[in-house]
């Protein structure tokens, strides 16, 4: 990986005796799609703020390409935000709408009308250029707002919950609409969401936030497949913990069983050993397994999910069978069957 376009060293920021960001340490590349993710009052709204310069850190730097912008105002910064709420003018019209901020900085008419134009063909929306807000959908406004901090060219786009007023079919679809414009624009995007789904669909690379600090960070793979902690493996996605404690080198469960998982607790500890659904298998093909009682079926098209009660765990434990499993191997209601999974797919977390 190339030298950081964006490094954030030893970042914190407190209102009052809030630590909302405690000294974070974080890289951003040039080209990057990067995502902020984080439940509500994690801090990662407060460190896009800061990357944008509404806010200043009480500590630590922000260095854009090479220079410290710790200090710099919103409007010398080569950054540009986009709010969720779109704030289109509703009395112009496409066009103008993403022209404004060209016509703010006096750029000659020739130029700003080639570059909205341009943007125009890359957002898809030419044919629509003399249409105000209002005779447009969610996506279209949408598109409009993002090409309209586009044009300005900015190094870094940062995006505020950018999709979180639309619908969920819509919202699926802007996801990879956002993915293609930035790969067209080769511009760094850094998006704030605490939608773990939008995270991994879009970024290149996460970073979970939690208390203002940050917990671990990493491609959508490696935080998914390789959560550092409880916290995360708990926050992205779902997954099965089964409380364990580790003796002579092995992981016992609450029933006696032995779990064989990834990685190990040391001698004496509790902990808990942790799995996802889909990785819960009905073929005796692996280390571990369970036996347990099906609780509850649900169909969801591309799978089914199996809630199984178990006594290695004291709630009942979720699989995910795809549709030509259930149908070679059909599990109903009340069935007391057998889940395997394989210690690759185990992580151990203390508590």
């Amino acid at each position: 990986m190339t030298d950081a376009l964006l490094s954030i060293k030893g970042a914190s920021k407190h209102f009052g005796a809030v630590r909302a960001i405690d000294g974070i340490d974080l890289d951003i590349h040039e080209n990057e799609f990067f995502a902020l993710l984080g439940a509500s009052g994690s801090g990662k709204t407060t460190l896009l703020r800061m990357l944008a310069g509404f806010e200043i850190p009480d500590a630590g730097q922000i260095i854009l390409d090479g220079k410290d912008v710790s200090n710099v105002p919103p409007n010398h910064r080569p950054v540009n935000l986009m709010f969720q709420s779109y704030a289109l003018f509703p009395h112009m019209s496409v066009a103008q709408n993403i022209a404004y901020g060209l016509e703010m900085e006096k750029l000659p008419k020739v130029q700003i009308k080639s570059r909205v134009d341009e943007i125009l063909e890359v957002i898809q929306l030419s044919h629509l250029a003399k249409r105000k807000p209002d005779q447009l959908s969610g996506g279209q406004r949408q598109r409009v707002a993002l090409a309209r901090a586009l044009v300005k060219r900015p190094r870094v786009l940062l995006l505020d919950e950018p999709l979180g007023a639309l619908d969920k079919k819509l919202r699926g679809e802007m996801q990879l609409e956002l993915k293609r414009i930035q790969h067209e624009f080769g511009i760094t995007f850094i998006i704030v969401t605490h939608d773990q789904e939008e995270a991994l669909v879009m970024a290149d690379r996460v970073a979970i936030l939690k208390d203002g600090k940050l917990l671990q960070s990493g491609t959508p793979r490696e935080i998914y497949e390789h959560p550092g902690s409880r916290f995360a493996a708990d926050f992205i996605g779902v997954m099965n913990f089964f409380p364990v404690r580790e003796n002579a080198g092995q992981l016992f469960a609450e029933d006696g069983s032995v779990i064989a998982a990834g990685t190990p607790l040391s001698d004496g500890q509790q902990g808990v050993a942790a799995v996802r659904p889909e990785r819960l298998s009905l073929i005796p093909k692996a280390e571990n397994s369970t036996t347990g009682r099906v609780v509850a079926t649900a169909y969801h098209g591309l799978d089914l999910q199996v809630h199984l009660k178990t006594p290695a765990a004291p709630e009942p434990i979720l699989m995910r069978l795809t549709a030509g499993d259930a149908e070679a191997r059909p599990v109903a209601e009340g069935d007391e069957i057998i889940v395997y999974w394989a210690a690759r797919d185990t992580r151990a977390f203390p508590l």
